[in-house]
């Protein structure tokens, strides 16, 4: 890790009260991470404390709902090979099927529009200068306007945070993906 983290008790209590929140949800395996990421945020609190709103207002209170949110957020992960991002499951509308179709994009598990959204963010992750018009057109057949800003929004979101994790060495290539079973795996932030 390359900068110092805040410790959980010196946290701001705005920030201590959404550790707190959180902490319960997230696998145990993946604690560490979170809690160093917690931390890096609690260097800079009154940035925190405006972000965390924006953060989860734009993950929970949007128009694409759960689902696609989530996968959009995978298929960002899936590229990036975000560790932290890739070990958690932040609603149960997504299962582990329905993970191994991202890859595919094409897998009969995943609807048009969720394929549409699969394909726009893996390419918005990986390879955005290969966005094309295209891409917004198969957008519109199946969301707004306002629907696609959304998941502009987002997939900056989890693109700039998985990036965050990885450049400041909270995750690294030594801390590889645990393999368990898909009972074990727990839910975290059902509702933020």
């Amino acid at each position: 890790m390359l900068l110092n983290t805040v410790e959980k008790e010196a946290l701001s209590p705005y920030m201590r009260k959404i550790a707190d929140d959180l902490y319960p949800r997230v696998d145990p395996l993946f604690m560490p991470h979170f809690e160093r990421y917690m931390g890096l945020l609690g260097n800079a609190p009154e940035h925190a404390e405006r972000f965390f709103p924006y953060y989860f207002g734009i993950w929970f209170n949007n128009k694409l709902g759960p689902r696609i949110t989530e996968l959009a957020r995978l298929a960002i992960a899936k590229g990036t090979q975000c560790q932290l991002c890739l070990a958690v499951r932040y609603t149960a509308e997504v299962n582990e099927a329905d993970v191994a179709a991202i890859s595919g994009i094409e897998a009969s598990t995943l609807t048009p529009a969720e394929r549409a959204v699969v394909r726009f963010a893996t390419l918005f992750g990986n390879d955005h200068h290969a966005v094309t018009e295209e891409h917004f057109n198969e957008l519109k057949r199946f969301f707004s306007d306002e629907q696609i800003t959304e998941l502009l929004l987002w997939s900056a979101m989890a693109l700039g945070l998985g990036r965050i994790l990885k450049v400041a060495q909270l995750v690294d290539a030594s801390c590889p993906l645990p393999t368990r079973d898909k009972s074990s795996r727990a839910e975290t932030i059902a509702a933020a």
